[in-house]
């Protein structure tokens, strides 16, 4: 009998130490797990992406900057009474503003209140109203444009306790976990209870769950019910108050608690909550609002106040009646606040913004910023991108291109490229006529030949090497021997010869046959090294056809060879970022505002800019006008063999506008530069840029020329010309008539 009993001892014994070993070993690797939470970021929180930010200054055009959709994109809403962030009224003499408040890397914006007064659409003045001060600048938030989400597709801003106002910690703790204060993770009251009903309906209808254990689940469990896990949960959440204090674990619950849906994306904490429901930061929330977020923590799906606002005004009426229960506010401020309209903010559920230019941001930071690491870094990254200037550019495309398809006619793809010339920024860019259709970057990926666009570099390397904007030169046809012993002969677009033409007139005409005699001359080489200084890495074949055009270029290359034009011969590299932001708040990139070095001459390219500015006038895309081209503008047109290709390039000297259209087939699509192009890239300018003068180079001399043989013009000179020309080149000459008309008048009566 004591033998057995010794047995029996013996194995309790082991049983109860092994069972004591393996709770210590679950215990130890539990709290190891909790531990971790401490030690670093414990939630993937997505890279957020910005546009630029706008500054407004007076004598600008409210319609060029698109003021008024801007504020919408914002979510300013349009009120009869202007009284907090993010409100304004628009009124035909002024526009009441509240600016939102914004972190700026550098900077921290606070809001305030504006009034910007209008003549017309022009920005008159604008007034800072609580100090009844001047503003000579004003400065408008960037816009979201995308995020970088993880595979759970989580949305969250991480907010600090401190920052939550206290009827929202209290909201919280009166709904979620009424004794939050005095238990240890766990409430036996609530678990007791709990355990009646569902022991009654034979499985688990009502939890227990505490603060602490929600966190606990949402954190290291799954979410389905069963008694295993809710056997994990408990220990775990008694683990969990032992390592953290009560204020931790608050600050950790907000951060992470689920809120509800938009659209694929899940909003979690209150920080994001608070900004997709009210259009506020957290800390601006007033008690019926943290009621709101407090009522719908329990089931956000039944409290959808954009699905169910009935549901979710009374569950947020039973918050506050929760808190008015609990002491944590007084009668009086209860009856204000339950008599408080539900007032969450409409929204729609946006699709990345910008896609193609975004895709081109990510593709130019993947090595130091990957993609895995932007999904869950909570990275801050703020761009080049001008929202009104992208969708203009969006939307001129997509109806030019439907205007232009027709059923004889290949399908039509497109691409459009908007810069800032003097710093290389890209302001707006779009690759194809429809992203969710496909993805392919034409504004970057697709390289085809330039056609006339090369013909400034031409003319400036010709310019630059003695001739003049009035030099006769040879338009007659001309036939090139090649080396592999065939012929080139080109020919004009019109197929017609002109004889001698000044130089200006065969750029201003585009005339191939003229630029390829004015090239042959200064030699192939020269341009190529010409090209090489303006966009280095270009695949440049020195050959004859090289002067008409072809060099394979992108949308984007193009872009910046003329923006080298419109920044007085100072070639710039594009870029697409400003700055890039971790989520403590360092600037870990910052992009320097680049002058540029100088390629060109700035008197020379003067004189090109000159000439082009009289294609929009009176060469070949003098019907730019008809599409709202601006005035001052310059601009060339481009075509390709069999008219595979249509370009246009429009620029002033701020900004700079290329458009490319084509067949993905490499089909000839049927259009010119004149007539596929050059309308869009019309639209695009009539609708983001104010006519402004050439600044001219104190090297620049203005001359009245004869347009017969390109001498001074003289008193009997007919139809002159005044251009510029650089100082020590301009013509001596005076234009002379052997038979004066006065003689040639007097011998015709004679005669008679």
């Amino acid at each position: 009998m004591n033998s057995r009993f010794s047995i029996f001892s013996k194995i309790l014994l082991f049983v109860v130490i092994s069972g004591l070993l393996f709770s210590t070993i679950i215990i130890l690797d539990a709290y190891r797990e909790i531990r971790k939470v401490g030690t670093g970021s414990i939630w993937h929180v997505p890279t957020r992406i910005y546009s630029s930010k706008t500054c407004i200054i007076p004598g600008d055009d409210i319609r060029l900057i698109g003021l008024r959709s801007r504020l919408e994109r914002l979510r300013y809403r349009d009120v009869p009474e202007v009284s907090a962030p993010g409100e304004f009224f628009w009124s035909q003499e002024a526009v009441t503003l509240y600016l939102h408040s914004f972190e700026y890397p550098d900077r921290f914006s606070e809001a305030i209140k504006v009034k910007i007064f209008l003549d017309g659409t022009t920005i008159k003045e604008m007034i800072r109203l609580d100090r009844s001060e001047s503003l000579g600048e004003l400065v408008l938030e960037p816009e979201d444009i995308a995020c970088v989400y993880d595979q759970e597709y989580e949305d969250r801003i991480v907010v600090e306790l401190e920052s939550c106002p206290p009827y929202l910690l209290k909201a919280i703790i009166a709904t979620e976990d009424r004794r939050f204060y005095a238990h240890w993770g766990i409430d036996l009251r609530s678990v007791a209870r709990a355990a009646l009903v569902n022991v009654h309906h034979g499985r688990i209808i009502e939890g227990a769950s505490t603060i602490t254990q929600q966190l606990v689940k949402n954190l290291f469990l799954s979410s389905k019910r069963t008694f295993l896990r809710k056997i994990k949960e408990t220990w775990m959440a008694l683990i969990m108050d032992a390592v953290y204090s009560k204020q931790q674990i608050l600050g950790m619950y907000i951060n992470e608690v689920y809120i509800g849906q938009s659209g694929y994306v899940g909003i979690y904490g209150v920080g994001r909550a608070s900004r997709l429901f009210f259009d506020k930061d957290v800390s601006q929330i007033d008690l019926a609002e943290a009621a709101l977020i407090a009522g719908i923590i329990r089931a956000p799906n039944r409290y959808n106040p954009y699905i169910y606002p009935n549901r979710a005004l009374a569950r947020r009426n039973t918050v506050l009646k929760l808190m008015l229960d609990a002491g944590d506010i007084d009668q009086r401020t209860y009856d204000t606040a339950v008599r408080t309209a539900l007032r969450v903010f409409e929204f729609s559920v946006k699709s990345r913004r910008a896609p193609y230019f975004v895709d081109y941001l990510l593709s130019t930071i993947s090595d130091a910023y990957p993609i895995s690491s932007l999904a869950k870094g909570g990275y801050r990254i703020f761009t080049t991108l001008d929202m009104h200037m992208q969708n203009v550019a969006e939307t001129m495309l997509s109806h030019g291109i439907q205007n232009l398809s027709t059923s004889q006619r290949p399908v039509l793809q497109g691409s459009v490229v908007v810069c800032d010339p003097k710093s290389g920024r890209i302001k707006a860019m779009v690759g194809g006529r429809e992203y969710a259709s496909s993805q392919f970057n034409r504004a970057i990926q697709t390289k085809r030949n330039i056609g006339s666009l090369i013909k400034p570099i031409v003319y400036y390397s010709a310019l630059r090497s003695g001739y003049t904007l009035a030099s006769l030169i040879d338009d007659s046809p001309l036939s090139v021997k090649l080396a592999d012993g065939s012929s080139w002969s080109p020919e004009n677009y019109d197929k017609t010869s002109h004889g001698y033409v000044l130089l200006i007139d065969a750029l201003i005409n585009s005339y191939n046959v003229a630029t390829a005699r004015l090239g042959m001359s200064l030699g192939t080489d020269v341009i190529a090294k010409q090209i090489d200084q303006l966009r280095p890495g270009l695949n440049i074949r020195e050959n004859p056809a090289l002067l008409l055009g072809t060099l394979e270029c992108s949308t984007l290359d193009v872009s910046m060879v003329y923006s080298a034009f419109a920044n007085r011969g100072k070639s710039v590299e594009p870029s697409a970022i400003r700055q890039i932001v971790n989520n403590e708040g360092v600037v870990l990139f910052d992009s320097s505002h680049s002058q540029g070095q100088q390629v060109l001459d700035e008197s020379v390219v003067f004189l090109v800019n000159s000439a082009l500015k009289e294609v929009l006038i009176l060469g070949t895309a003098k019907d730019s006008q008809k599409y709202g081209m601006p005035p001052l503008m310059s601009g060339k047109t481009g075509t390709t063999n069999d008219m595979r290709d249509a370009w246009f390039v429009g620029f002033s000297k701020d900004v700079t506008v290329v458009v490319w259209l084509g067949n993905d087939e490499f089909q000839p699509i049927g259009l010119s530069g004149a007539a596929g192009a050059m309308p869009i890239a019309s639209m695009i300018l009539s609708r983001i840029e104010k006519p402004k003068q050439w600044l001219v180079p104190p090297e620049i001399v203005m001359c009245s020329i004869d347009p017969k043989n390109g001498k001074l013009a003289s008193i009997w000179s007919k139809n002159t010309r005044a251009l510029p020309f650089v100082r020590g080149t301009q013509p001596t000459d005076v234009s002379k008539d052997d038979t004066p008309r006065l003689l040639k008048f007097l011998r015709s009566i004679f005669e008679k």
